[in-house]
């Protein structure tokens, strides 16, 4: 993520502006998958927070579990510029 051209080009924009950019992203996990990401860059172009989503999409013949690596754990909303916030990623809930 780091070394993105996609996140870096987010950086410098949301630094030059000096506004905030909450962004979903693939990102490699090293095991052949992806992990399926939300992340916080601040209004500084850093990067606030990141979260990796818990709870796959697994459904009938739909398994997201094929190609996306679950995240390890539910984080603590962050303090930003616009108040504290929680990240999340798509369909990430359980009933």
């Amino acid at each position: 993520m780091e070394t993105s051209p996609f996140v870096l080009g987010l950086r410098k924009a949301a630094k030059e502006s000096s506004l905030a950019i909450n962004v979903g992203i693939h990102v490699p996990s090293g095991n052949g998958k992806l992990r399926n990401r939300s992340c916080w860059i601040n209004e500084n172009g850093d990067i606030e927070s990141f979260y990796d989503k818990l709870h796959l999409f697994d459904y009938g013949a739909l398994r997201e579990s094929n190609s996306v690596e679950g995240g390890m754990k539910i984080l603590k909303p962050t303090d930003t510029i616009i108040g504290r916030v929680g990240l999340t990623i798509c369909f990430d809930v359980r009933s």
